[in-house]
């Protein structure tokens, strides 16, 4: 195997040992791992990964390019499937859903902040921030958008469209709407 599991270990991860002090976690991963086939072979590109993180807890995940990473937090958030593990959010197994199913359970419980920010040009941050609420059939996406863009400090740009932001201003944006 090619594998992309070396860069974790080097930089001092060690499956097993990010544990939460808290009882219940609200992410948890066990098991956890993820292989491809690629040209060269089979690519292991995670592998025995455990994990569990209380609710109001933070976690980095840091190393080089290539480490498994963004691999990694597709797999939390239920974007990817595991070739191996489960993964559990507020209790509900994913390895156990079908994709509509994790893809309910992502409009619920899981937020994204992109690189690149992803929100749509043709919309304000208002409306970047209400439209997953939208779809997701919220209760006033309208309010709850305001209040998040608020809690960010751009209560005075809300209807501004991206390109009448600073860069800084469109990640704020891009948190509201994770909220």
């Amino acid at each position: 195997y090619r594998t992309c599991v070396e860069p974790w270990r080097q930089a001092g991860f060690k499956p097993g040992t990010m544990q939460s002090h808290t009882e219940t976690p609200i992410l948890r991963a066990s098991g956890l791992g993820k292989r491809v086939t690629s040209p060269e072979g089979l690519l292991e590109i995670l592998a025995g990964v455990e994990l569990s993180v209380g609710a109001g807890e933070s976690l980095a995940v840091i190393g080089e390019s290539g480490s498994g990473k963004s691999t990694l937090l597709s797999l939390l958030a239920g974007l990817d499937v595991p070739t191996a593990g489960r993964v559990w959010i507020d209790g509900t197994d994913l390895t156990a859903l079908d994709e509509d199913g994790r893809a309910r359970l992502r409009g619920r419980l899981v937020g994204f902040v992109f690189q690149s920010f992803q929100l749509i040009p043709s919309l304000t941050a208002v409306e970047n921030v209400m439209l997953p609420l939208e779809l997701v059939g919220g209760q006033d996406p309208r309010g709850a958008a305001l209040e998040a863009l608020d809690r960010v400090g751009l209560a005075a740009r809300v209807r501004h469209y991206p390109s009448q932001l600073s860069g800084g201003e469109q990640q704020r944006v891009a948190l509201a709407r994770a909220f």
